[in-house]
């Protein structure tokens, strides 16, 4: 009796995706290069990728792939500004804020291509990730902010002028990643094309 046929959505071969993913990589790279060189007004603006490549890759390639690159990704971009600046500081919460991004993306993106809905998860991802850093920093006392409810609000909104570029990027990032993989999967590889709900 012979084997089934595998169906187009359940190819384990995704070079389109994969390609993208790793462009996404190579981008959070030097993008944290040339942040490096911007002038001081500018550097607020410091957009993100890591957030929207997180969201992609679990939705596109799989809670797996999605964690090893958001992970390279990360460790890619702290190598190269510790090479810049000699300046690495470890951040455990950044790493909850993009596991928060992985989880959203694979359970709530797998099957869509609707960007109502893709940019809604992105805006969810960027306040979930707001919120988990802005509270471990207010936990660490990274300023002193002091242990009450007027402490954590205030380094919340001490938060807001850094958070811009992450809102900005994800939306921006997340687009781009989504919409280019729609139209190539339409295109030039329709068995990567995502089977919606």
């Amino acid at each position: 009796m012979d084997a089934p046929a595998p169906r187009p959505d359940r190819s384990h071969s995704h070079p389109m995706t994969l390609a993208l993913a790793v462009l996404a990589v190579a981008l959070v790279a030097a993008m944290t290069i040339g942040f490096q060189f911007v002038r001081d007004p500018y550097k607020a603006w410091n957009l993100s990728v890591v957030g929207a490549l997180a969201l992609f890759a679990a939705a596109r390639l799989g809670a797996g792939y999605a964690a090893v690159f958001t992970l390279g990704a990360v460790a890619l971009k702290d190598v190269c500004l510790y090479a810049l600046t000699d300046w690495w500081e470890p951040a455990p919460a950044v790493f909850v804020g993009f596991a928060l991004y992985v989880a959203l993306g694979y359970g709530l993106l797998r099957h869509t291509e609707s960007p109502l809905r893709i940019g809604g998860v992105a805006v969810g991802g960027s306040l979930a990730f707001f919120f988990v850093t802005n509270f471990a920093a207010w936990l660490e006392q990274a300023a002193p902010y002091g242990y009450s409810l007027e402490g954590l609000w205030n380094c919340m909104v001490a938060g807001v002028p850094f958070a811009r570029g992450t809102f900005f990027g994800d939306l921006v990032f997340t687009g781009a990643l989504f919409g280019a993989h729609a139209a190539l999967s339409r295109a030039y590889f329709p068995a990567e094309r995502v089977v919606t709900e």
